[in-house]
């Protein structure tokens, strides 16, 4: 994340392997050619999905991961935990350009509200959301990208709508915007999609959604919930794989009607057995079409 006011200043989220992975920031003030300080924020199992600096006080810094949200307010030096009211892991903060105590965060169980710089949080509803992001031109509007298309409040938060005409992925993995003209979407596996803000209506025409799968959180420790999008109702089995593409345990074989789906695998085998932290395969077969989800375990 680039400090706004000063871009010199860099600052850089990810794991620290101390017998487990825990959540650290590391700060670069020479545009990333050293490192000089790796903050853990916690000692426990977590990942840092999201960094932003507040553009009206680069002293004031946000980061999100699997435990929530932390909060510097000296250029991240010291961090503390600032996530009362706030659920599921974070994959994205965006701060009020004009507004510093305005905060949003994109969590696995929707897009949570500060009002007071992050001190308390309140849900404003969707769910699965992935990257939020707010309208320089009018930061009333709010854009959420998450795992079922995006969405959109004019109310700066709740009241949300779809926007997914011409999306045939509703994975939404990143979200950016050229003010008053373009809204930009990334998605998992169909590429990028633009909606034209200057007319209010997305160029393509409206397509048939296509199904999607997805394993949440992962990397998982322990266990992990596989989320599917059926199309229409089919016979569907769903089944874990090792690296040599042996079947490990079939988690789903049955016919499931269309719409959204979620099993839970508990990282182990048919037998019951705990599996080893690595690579996994979840496979999704239909007789229409097949799906494949990286899945990554760690101890």
């Amino acid at each position: 994340m680039l400090d706004p006011n000063n871009s010199s200043i860099l600052y850089s989220g990810g794991y620290v392997y101390v017998s487990t992975y825990y959540m650290s920031v590391s700060k670069s003030t020479d545009a990333g050619a050293t490192w000089l300080i790796r903050d853990t924020l916690n000692t426990v199992y977590s990942t840092c999905d999201a960094i932003r600096v507040n553009p009206m006080n680069s002293n004031v810094v946000y980061a999100g991961g699997y435990t929530g949200v932390y909060k510097s307010t000296d250029a991240g030096n010291t961090w503390v935990l600032s996530s009362t009211g706030l659920t599921g892991q974070v994959y994205d903060i965006a701060v009020h350009g004009s507004q510093a105590n305005v905060v949003y965060a994109a969590s696995g169980s929707g897009v949570f509200k500060s009002t007071d710089a992050g001190a308390s949080w309140t849900n404003t509803g969707c769910t699965n959301v992935y990257t939020v992001l707010i309208d320089p031109a009018n930061p009333n509007t709010i854009y959420a990208g998450t795992y079922t298309g995006v969405y959109k409040s004019t109310i700066g938060g709740g009241g949300w709508t779809a926007m997914n005409t011409g999306l045939q992925d509703l994975y939404v993995t990143s979200l950016s915007i050229y003010a008053n003209n373009w809204l930009f979407c990334g998605t998992k596996g169909a590429g990028m999609y633009r909606w034209s803000l200057a007319v209010g209506a997305e160029e393509h025409n409206e397509t048939n959604i296509g199904p999607g799968i997805y394993a949440q959180p992962n990397p998982a420790r322990g266990r992990a919930v596989i989320n599917y999008t059926m199309i229409q109702a089919l016979p569907v089995r769903i089944a874990m794989y090792d690296l040599q593409g042996r079947l490990l345990i079939t988690l789903v074989d049955e016919g499931k009607p269309a719409g959204q789906h979620a099993v839970t695998w508990n990282a182990r085998d048919g037998k019951g057995e705990r599996l080893p932290a690595g690579i996994y395969f979840c496979r999704l077969s239909t007789p229409k079409y097949d799906l494949i989800e990286k899945v990554i375990l760690t101890d």
